[in-house]
């Protein structure tokens, strides 16, 4: 028997839809932003000049740049002599097994980048995935205050914590998107979830919606107290040691909620690559190239992705935690 351990690549985020996707022809991102207004008049005289709107509506520019991610590697075509084939009592492997494994290497990595920068997208600051260094902060680029964590106490039971959190978080979203949308999502992380489903009120707000029988699996993932919908957020083990300071990738006291629904709100815009006859065409989501050696003992692959994920409205995002307020 043979047994691949395949690591779990993280992909919650993506998954929900949440983001537009686009290739451009640039390697920056323009996002304009228009706010505008709404009016309320009183009633004039008929006949007479009618009442006036005060104030224009006002517009801005924010350019960003599309982050390049690249894994140049190699087969040697040496590396696979006298190697048996994985999973095989007799067959040796061939360099192409070892071309396509590489490769698949390279998309899991990228496809688990990609969803560590649309994280960092839900949660305002996006960070590069192995250093921690910051590389979009959006409040400071949008030029907004960041906004205070909402503490709900999950530490002891809280009474009337599904007025709590319309009050703390569904209002406060609501007021600054200020337009229609279909509902308010959080991921959690894994304490975080498992402290606000020890809350008696969740459990019977569960139980009412007769959805006991999921129970017989324990708690579920995914449950909806307060008009948000709570899911908890899987990095996996791999993922999470591969990560800067081997932290989930939302933290597991945490919480961040959004608004789901809402045209353009949440941008992934891919770049073209830097290979020859690539640039000024429109981005692809990934692109891969193999090339034989000069001396024909192996081949080069490359592959890259460039992609910025955005929240365009960073003000209508929040920070749940479980400590007191």
């Amino acid at each position: 028997a043979a047994i691949n351990r395949e690591p779990f690549v993280p992909g919650q985020v993506g998954a929900l839809g949440l983001f537009d996707e686009d290739g451009v022809t640039t390697t920056n991102v323009k996002i304009e932003e228009r706010d505008g207004r709404l009016d309320l008049i009183d009633p004039t005289p008929r006949g007479g000049p009618g009442a006036s709107l005060e104030g224009d509506e006002t517009r801005r520019t924010i350019s960003f740049e599309v982050d390049h991610f690249e894994i140049p590697d190699a087969v040697m075509a040496d590396e696979i002599q006298g190697v048996r084939m994985f999973g095989s009592d007799d067959d040796l492997e061939v360099v192409q097994d070892r071309v396509d494994r590489k490769l698949a290497r390279h998309a899991r990595s990228l496809d688990a980048v990609l969803e560590h920068q649309r994280v960092g997208a839900i949660k305002g600051v996006i960070l590069a995935a192995k250093s921690g260094r910051v590389m979009h902060d959006l409040y400071t680029r949008f030029d907004l205050a960041v906004p205070a964590p909402v503490a709900l106490g999950l530490g002891s039971e809280v009474q009337g914590l599904a007025e709590k959190i319309k009050s703390n978080v569904v209002y406060a979203i609501e007021d600054e998107l200020d337009a229609a949308y279909g509902h308010i999502h959080a991921m959690c992380g894994r304490d975080f979830h498992d402290a606000l489903w020890g809350q008696k009120e969740v459990r019977e707000t569960f139980l009412a919606d007769n959805q006991g029988y999921q129970l017989r699996d324990g708690a579920p993932d995914v449950f909806r107290i307060g008009k948000v919908t709570f899911e908890r957020y899987r990095t996996g083990k791999k993922a999470r040691g591969a990560h800067n300071g081997q932290a989930p990738f939302i933290a597991a006291d945490q919480a961040h909620a959004f608004p789901v629904g809402v045209p353009d709100l949440f941008l992934t815009r891919f770049a073209p690559g830097d290979w020859n006859g690539l640039p000024n065409t429109v981005g692809l989501p990934r692109y891969t190239r193999l090339k034989a050696m000069y001396n024909d003992k192996g081949y080069h692959l490359d592959s890259q992705m460039n992609a910025i994920s955005l929240c365009t409205q960073p003000r209508v995002l929040r920070t749940l935690s479980l400590g007191d307020p």
